[in-house]
């Protein structure tokens, strides 16, 4: 604007410099030439001051017409500017699908104060950043209501205590990597089991985690995993409650002296169960989950002998464990060291693949009968993977692997595609070895195989298994609950 007022200062200067020379010409001409035809000349035709006077006034109408068009057009956009922003003030006191409606009323409706301006105003359109700013608030709305609930119930630390006599040795029913294990009897009738996770004083970013944890785990439903149902937070307690399975493990079934040896297909099925619950973790949940510490300790039978994967989804908890709790885990992690992949040892973290080959571990526990690393035995046989590896596709070899237990029950075409999916697990490089997806498949087709050929071979096999399918696990030790 300061611009065009010093334009039109300069053309009412230049006008009246043109206009004083164009008088004194005039009357120079006058008193050299005062004849009658030179007047009437005059009159006929505009002398140069004229022209320019012309000239001049016309760019004078010009400039006007656009000083007033850009006036009117900065006052009509400064009132729509300030209708907009008194609609935006107004949308912190109302919710979202209120303010966009007023907004969207504010929009369409005609606006009195601009109804008298040109075309070019009434067709201007609104700014951007207002919508910009509703998307981003329905966003964040948006996730706060669809986030996943928490599917357990929360429970109050004094009841806990009450249900296991304020976390008595009593109800002690072990310890693991994160924390000690209890029994929770409930006035009810209600049994559970309590698992105390001793962490290190939480930052608010650490809470929110452990609380996403119990988000995750609580959503976990299926026949082969211990079910989350509850859980109590506060005062820095972060306790989780578990459906209760009695306390015997597949360690316990495999080398508990009390335990009556699982038969051949027995063992067929709690391997198909375990890769059943592993692959869900892989392949069914969104992101995927590692078990990471997938060991025969962490597999309990129920009373039907089916397997139950424990500690499903907390391995992320690991760091937030106490020192003391550590210490425990660490020397807890030595006598389960057969279990842990190449890869896992090297970069400290968990995948699918590393899953993978502890459940090959596995197969070789359930096929030999031995712990995966036992300091007892000679150097050479202490790490059963290094021990069996080179003897998994040599039959005499493989037949000496074999628990004595089951050795006359499995035929040697079952026992040779075994160790084909043990090979295939126990793979160094995680690249080579297979989908879990692929190693249930395996499994049901060897049982299957095995069904037939039990039914084919008569009764002998079937009168040596019997004896053993009935009163198959007796515990070593069994907590009675005062």
């Amino acid at each position: 604007m300061a611009a065009k007022q010093r334009l039109v200062v300069f053309a009412i200067l230049l006008f009246q410099a043109v206009a004083i020379t164009d008088v004194e010409e005039e009357s120079s001409a006058i008193e050299k030439y005062p004849s009658h035809e030179s007047g009437d000349n005059r009159k006929k035709r505009p002398g140069s001051g004229g022209i320019v006077i012309m000239v001049v006034g016309a760019v004078m109408t010009v400039i006007g017409a656009a000083v007033f068009v850009a006036v009117r057009t900065h006052r009509s956009t400064k009132q729509t500017l300030d209708s907009i922003g008194g609609s935006l003030s107004s949308l912190q006191s109302l919710p979202i699908s209120a303010s966009q409606g007023s907004l969207v009323a504010e929009y369409d409706r005609p606006d009195s104060s601009s109804s008298d301006s040109p075309p070019l105003i009434s067709s201007w359109k609104l700014p951007p950043a207002p919508t910009m700013t509703i998307k981003m608030s329905n966003r964040r709305s948006f996730s706060k209501k669809c986030k996943i609930p928490i599917c357990a119930k929360l429970y109050a630390v004094a009841d806990l205590q009450l249900a296991t006599s304020n976390f008595s040795p009593n109800n002690l029913l072990g310890e693991g990597t994160l924390g000690s294990v209890y029994r929770a009897d409930f006035p009810d009738g209600q049994i559970l089991a309590v698992k105390n996770i001793k962490t290190v004083a939480l930052s608010i970013t650490e809470e929110e985690q452990f609380m996403e944890v119990i988000r995750t785990v609580s959503h976990l439903r299926h026949p082969n995993i211990v079910a989350l149902v509850g859980y109590s937070v506060g005062n820095g307690n972060h306790l989780l409650l578990y459906e209760y399975i009695r306390k015997v493990t597949l360690d316990d079934a495999l080398h508990n002296v009390l335990c009556m040896p699982l038969t051949w297909s027995l063992r067929l099925r709690i391997a198909i169960g375990v890769s059943r619950a592993l692959n869900y973790l892989h392949t069914s949940c969104v992101p995927s989950i590692t078990h990471n510490n997938l060991k025969a300790t962490n597999i309990l039978l129920d009373e039907d002998l089916n397997p139950r994967l424990c500690d499903c989804g907390l391995a992320v908890l690991k760091p937030l464990a106490s020192n003391n709790v550590k210490i425990k885990a660490s020397e807890i992690a030595i006598a389960d060291s057969g279990y842990v992949a190449p890869e896992h040892v090297k970069r400290g973290s968990g995948n699918p693949k590393a899953d993978i080959f502890s459940f090959g571990v596995l197969l070789l526990e359930l096929l030999t009968g031995r712990r995966p690393f036992d300091s007892s035995r000679p150097k050479g046989e202490q790490s059963l993977v290094e021990w069996a590896s080179s003897k998994l596709h040599d039959s005499e070899s493989l037949l000496e692997m074999v628990d004595p237990t089951i050795m006359r029950i499995i035929s040697t075409r079952a026992l040779s595609t075994y160790a084909d999916i043990i090979s295939q697990c126990i793979q160094p490089q995680k690249e080579f070895r297979p989908q879990m997806a692929e190693v249930v498949q395996s499994l049901v087709s060897l049982l299957q195989m095995s069904g037939q050929e039990k039914a084919k071979s008569g009764k002998d096999k079937e009168t040596a298994e019997r004896p053993q399918e009935q009163g198959i696990l007796l515990p070593l030790r069994v907590n009675k609950v005062s």
